[in-house]
């Protein structure tokens, strides 16, 4: 049984991306078609569903290299698999595509737009963080800038869609106070389930699904 739960992990380990990048494309498909009717709020958190996707692409493959940071960080020696490996980040990411996509067809409301808001503000932190780790911890090898694998995502796509977001409290419709604490608690929540616990229950520093592709963009620091 237990062989055949792992043929089963790494079999959807193979094809994940390719799921939610169709879900991703469904998504902007959705918005195009129900545009005028949408508000811009049901919008502007579509937007943020189609960009989850296309992040997670750029973290783990264009150029990738995601996991090498966060393991770093972590202060590991097993940067293909410990802590953050395969399973653990794909449940991360999967949770909250999934997320996203009953919040869309249950209906957005300013709640939900909060807790898309601290997303925004979780990846700009995190982001920042392997930003300035990184520059010190390659700069003698060559490194000059800031970035990271998902930076280009975070400041093209998540910062300006959480600063449209807080716009549209404003301009369309604000959430009250408690829909604002709720939104914040709730995603608090949900960030520990998705990163911390899901990560944290495949854990292993011999994991069976480590990163076989390489350290991506910090490859060439690596050498």
């Amino acid at each position: 049984m237990k062989e055949f739960r792992s043929k089963l992990a790494k079999g959807w380990l193979s094809c994940w991306l390719y799921v939610i990048i169709m879900i991703s494309g469904i998504i902007l498909g959705v918005t195009v078609c129900m545009w005028d009717e949408w508000d811009i709020q049901t919008k502007l958190f579509a937007f943020a569903s189609i960009l989850l996707p296309l992040h997670v692409l750029e973290e783990w493959c264009f150029p990738g290299g995601f996991h090498t940071m966060f393991n770093l960080m972590a202060g590991s020696d097993k940067l293909d698999r410990y802590p953050m490996n395969q399973l653990g980040d794909m449940w991360t990411n999967l949770i909250g595509v999934i997320f996203d996509c009953i919040v869309l067809l249950a209906g957005v409301t300013p709640l939900f737009c909060v807790m898309k808001i601290v997303l925004c503000l979780g990846e700009i932190a995190g982001h920042t963080a392997g930003a300035i780790f990184s520059l010190k911890m390659f700069k003698e090898k060559g490194k000059r800038t800031i970035y990271n694998p998902g930076l280009a995502t975070t400041l093209l796509g998540f910062i300006p869609i959480g600063l449209a977001l807080i716009i549209s409290f404003f301009t369309y419709q604000a959430p009250t106070w408690w829909e604002v604490i709720i939104g914040v608690v709730c995603k608090a929540l949900l960030a520990w389930f998705a990163v911390e616990k899901a990560q944290k229950l495949v854990e292993d520093e011999n994991s069976p699904y480590p990163y076989t592709w390489g350290n991506g963009y910090f490859e060439k620091f690596l050498r």
